[in-house]
């Protein structure tokens, strides 16, 4: 029988914990997606444990509970963390208890384990599957042995495969033994003596660049997607870019006032500035408005997202929806995000943009071998041949060795390239010249010898 209060009214009882939950996520993340998710989790946990309430459980029955997961879960590596993730929402966000770090067993598998360990370390996602797959790799080619059961001679055996028998490039042995290096000394833990295995040999090869006239030429010729592989294409030329770094761009890092793009997490994890050419900034304010345009829009149906870095969505829970943090080439379509479930905009496909700058090489330059990093060989090329010393164009392409940019000395036109050949310069000799050598010649030759000149 239910109580009433001293004025009649019967007060609101508290709501369930599962619509605790997605009270709570609703508010925090701004998406039905997460708070469904952080449901789920809950009542998994809750069941686990033969319905006991989250207070009376222990991070240990946490951890027991996750070992299950792990267990049983066809993906145990994005499974255990999406659980963890809603359990420790559970635990800090709704229930406020100080359980501290909630403990995350390792997966079972030796390939989730590599992944876990490269997001641990902040990897990029090519980088891990990289890593596992050459592990996997490695394992299939000793006959599915476990690597714990290998050492040194079988990793040697391997490398000289690929290069004896593979007829690998140097640069994809080197991969291969430093996926293999990762995987035993940060997943294993096993220290591994000199190897000696035959090694690759790199070759040095010079970067393809255009001309100026080509480039004008090839830009041109780029199309699709209403324009926006055009401007990513100049973007690239004009910066330097890499293919991902272009794609990856966010709104808040671009700088009309100053001319300046800001590129986050770039290779190795640097950060760096480089100019935005002023030729741009027409075309850049009529994206930007129409980019606006389709954030309201998104706004509007409650589906504005954009995966943030790191831990800044827990951090800034806010953040993805605002328009600062919004991809600049985003896809025309929304998407959902894998590893969070959020729907949103990603940024254009990587493969997209280099599908139509290889057309517009095949309209523009057919006989070239042109690709998006054939750009920015070009940029660099074409400020040292300005003048532009080395050093800043390093800055601006974000090497970490001086050396690496030299190589663009060596296709500038004042470098070799500008050196004249001296069958260039048969052509400059005057008959004159030729005459005056003559009889400066006839004049050195003793009296009374006769005969020709000596040859």
């Amino acid at each position: 029988m239910s109580t009433s209060s001293a004025d009649g009214t019967i007060p609101a009882q508290p709501p369930r914990l599962l619509d605790l939950v997605r009270q709570v996520a609703r508010s925090r993340f701004g998406q039905d997606g997460p708070a469904e998710r952080c449901a789920h989790w809950t009542l998994q946990f809750v069941l686990f444990h033969g319905k006991r309430h989250p207070r009376e459980l222990t991070p240990g029955d946490v951890g027991r509970f996750l070992e299950h997961v792990a267990q049983t879960a066809k993906d145990p590596l994005n499974t255990l963390e999406e659980a963890h993730t809603a359990l420790t929402f559970l635990y800090h966000d709704v229930l406020g208890l100080p359980v501290g770090e909630l403990p995350c067993p390792e997966p079972p598998r030796l390939l989730d384990r590599i992944r876990r360990a490269c997001r641990v370390r902040q990897f990029s996602p090519r980088t891990e599957n990289c890593y596992a797959g050459w592990a996997e790799r490695f394992i299939r080619f000793h006959g599915l042995r476990h690597p714990n059961t290998m050492g040194a001679a079988e990793i040697e055996l391997f490398l000289t495969d690929l290069a004896a028998n593979g007829h690998v490039s140097a640069s994809t042995q080197n991969q291969a033994f430093a996926a293999l290096l990762f995987l035993y000394q940060q997943v294993l833990g096993i220290e591994l003596p000199r190897l000696d295995a035959l090694r690759a040999r790199r070759p040095k090869r010079l970067p393809i660049v255009l001309s100026p006239e080509e480039v004008s030429r090839f830009l041109a010729a780029v199309e699709g997607n209403e324009g926006l592989y055009q401007l990513m294409a100049r973007l690239l030329y004009g910066t330097g870019l890499r293919r991902l770094e272009c794609c990856q761009v966010r709104v808040h890092d671009v700088d009309l006032v100053r001319h300046q793009l800001t590129v986050r997490h770039g290779k190795g994890g640097k950060d760096r500035v480089v100019m935005l050419p002023r030729s741009l900034e027409p075309d850049l304010q009529r994206h930007l408005a129409q980019r606006r345009s389709w954030h309201d829009a998104d706004r509007a149906a409650g589906l504005a997202y954009a995966p943030l870095p790191f831990a800044l969505a827990k951090k800034f829970p806010r953040a993805a929806e605002e328009f600062g943090w919004q991809f600049l080439f985003a896809g025309q379509h929304r998407s959902r995000d894998p590893k969070t479930g959020n729907i949103g905009r990603q940024h254009v496909n990587p493969g997209l943009l280099a599908r139509a700058v290889v057309a517009a090489a095949r309209r523009a330059a057919p006989n070239r071998r042109i690709g998006c990093h054939t750009l920015r060989h070009s940029f660099a090329t074409h400020l040292v041949e300005r003048g532009v010393d080395v050093r800043s164009v390093q800055l601006l392409l974000g090497h970490e060795s001086l050396e690496t940019t030299m190589i663009y000395t060596h296709v500038a036109r004042q470098g070799v390239t500008g050196v004249r050949s001296p069958l260039d310069l048969l052509d400059d000799l005057r008959p004159e010249d030729v005459a005056a050598a003559v009889d400066a010649t006839r004049a050195d030759v003793p009296a009374g010898q006769d005969g020709p000149l000596p040859g």
